[in-house]
C-alpha cells in the first residue's frame, strides 16, 4: 500500500515511497468500556480523550392549572400553550368517548351507557357522551302517583337535578275557619237586640299562616242570619248587609256586599198564630284579599216596622246582647234580636284579584217572552 503522489512525496512524512505504517483515516467512537471516554483515531494511531462535562437543559413537559397552559422546556427555551389556544384547537366531537354530529340549539350532552340501543349488524354501541333534545310533549301526560304526587325534576340547592315528588293538592292548600258555631237554639254565640253595625276581623295572618303575605288568598264567606221574633215584638222587615272589605281599602257596598232581606212577623189575624216568626237565611260571598293584606267583614243590621217608610225602627235596647240565661229561653227575648252565626271562611291560595269593569251585556228595556224550554206540566 502505498500513499505517495504524484511528486513522489509521501504525505505521511516519508522522503520516498515506502509502505505506509499508518492509515490517513479518521473517526471518533465512544470507548464501549467507558461511556465518558471517546477513542479519536487519527491516521490509525488511536487516543483516548475524555469527555468533558457539559451544561446540560431537560427537555420536559408540564402543566400549570393556576394560569390553566401548557408548558414545553428545552435546551431552547421554554414554550407556553394557553388552554384558550388548546381549547380553539379542540371541537367536543373530537373526543375519544364523544359524540355530538349534527348539535341543534339547546341541545343537552347526556351519557349514553349503550344499553338498550344498537348499531350496525345489531352490535350494542359504545358508552359515549351524545347530544340530546327534549321533545315536544304531544301526547305525553303526567298521570298522579298512587298517593296523590306527581313526578317532577327540580334543582337542589346546589344546582343539580334531582326527582322530587310534587303534591297535586298540597297540604294546607285549603283551610276553613268555623268562626262562628252552627246550633241553632243554644247561645254559644250572642244574640243582639235591635239595628246595630259589627266589625268580623278574619285574622288572616294567625288562620292561614302558611299562605298569608306568599299568595293572594281567595275567601269564600258562608254564613247564616237568624231573627227571632217574641211575643212582644213587633212585626218586622230586616235587613242584613255584609260587605267584605281589604285592610286599607273603602267599604264598597255597591260592588262587595251580600243581603239577605225578610220579614219577622207574627199573624194576628187568624189561628193558629205563627209561634215568635223566628227567621233563619243562609248566605255566601267570594273575594280575594292581595298578598300580605288582612281582611274584615263589614255587618249591618236594619229593620222597618209599620209606619216607620223609609226610616229605620229604633229601639233603646239596640245593639245590646241578650242575655246568656234570656237567649237560651223560649219567648223570654224583650224584642226582636238577630245573630249573624254558622260563619265558615274558606280560604285558599291563588294569584289574581277582583275584576270590577267586566264586559258585560247592555241594559234591555224589554225582556224576553216567557216561553219554556221544557214543556209546561199541564
Amino acid at each position: 500500500m502505498s500513499n505517495c503522489n504524484k511528486c513522489n512525496n509521501n504525505p505521511c512524512g516519508c522522503n520516498k515511497c515506502e509502505p505506509a505504517r499508518y492509515t490517513c483515516g479518521f473517526n471518533i467512537q465512544a470507548d464501549p468500556f467507558d461511556r465518558s471516554t471517546w477513542l479519536f483515531n487519527f491516521c490509525g494511531q488511536t487516543h483516548r480523550v475524555k469527555i468533558p462535562k457539559l451544561f446540560e437543559t431537560c427537555t420536559n413537559l408540564s402543566t400549570n392549572f393556576t394560569t390553566s397552559s401548557l408548558i414545553y422546556n428545552s435546551e431552547c427555551g421554554q414554550n407556553i400553550v394557553t388552554g384558550n389556544q388548546l381549547g380553539g384547537l379542540i371541537n367536543l366531537d373530537d373526543l375519544r368517548d364523544v359524540e355530538v354530529p349534527d348539535a341543534d340549539s339547546c341541545d343537552l350532552l347526556v351519557f349514553d351507557p349503550g344499553c338498550a340501543d344498537c348499531g350496525g349488524a345489531c352490535k350494542p354501541r359504545p358508552a359515549q357522551w351524545r347530544n340530546y333534545h327534549i321533545p315536544d310533549a304531544e301526547d305525553c301526560e303526567v298521570e298522579l302517583d298512587e298517593d296523590g304526587y306527581y313526578k317532577v325534576l327540580i334543582k337542589d340547592d346546589c344546582g343539580c337535578i334531582k326527582e322530587c315528588r310534587l303534591p297535586a293538592m298540597p297540604n294546607g292548600s285549603t283551610t276553613i275557619n268555623y268562626i262562628r258555631d252552627s246550633v241553632p237554639d243554644d247561645p254559644d254565640f250572642p244574640w243582639y237586640y235591635g239595628i246595630y253595625n259589627d266589625r268580623i276581623n278574619l285574622h288572616l295572618a294567625e288562620n292561614a299562616a302558611q299562605w298569608f303575605g306568599k299568595y293572594d288568598l281567595k275567601l269564600t264567606i258562608n254564613y247564616s242570619i237568624q231573627v227571632v221574633h217574641s211575643t212582644v215584638s213587633p212585626n218586622t222587615n230586616f235587613r242584613s248587609l255584609l260587605v267584605p272589605v281589604v285592610e286599607d281599602s273603602e267599604i264598597n257596598v255597591s260592588m262587595f256586599s251580600s243581603i239577605l232581606q225578610d220579614q219577622s212577623t207574627v199573624s194576628w189575624q187568624t189561628e193558629p198564630h205563627i209561634p215568635w216568626g223566628t227567621v233563619c237565611l243562609r248566605g255566601s260571598m267570594t273575594f280575594v284579599v292581595p298578598k300580605g293584606k288582612d281582611a274584615y267583614l263589614h255587618h249591618e243590621f236594619r229593620l222597618r216596622g209599620y209606619g216607620t217608610g223609609a226610616n229605620y225602627l229604633t229601639n233603646a235596647l239596640d245593639g245590646q246582647k241578650v242575655p246568656d240565661d234570656v237567649a237560651g229561653q223560649v219567648d223570654h227575648m224583650l224584642y226582636t234580636a238577630s245573630r249573624l252565626n254558622s260563619l265558615a271562611v274558606d280560604v285558599e291560595p291563588t294569584r289574581g284579584g277582583a275584576n270590577l269593569t267586566p264586559v258585560v251585556d247592555a241594559e234591555r228595556t224589554q225582556l224576553d217572552p216567557a216561553v219554556d224550554v221544557y214543556p209546561n206540566i199541564g
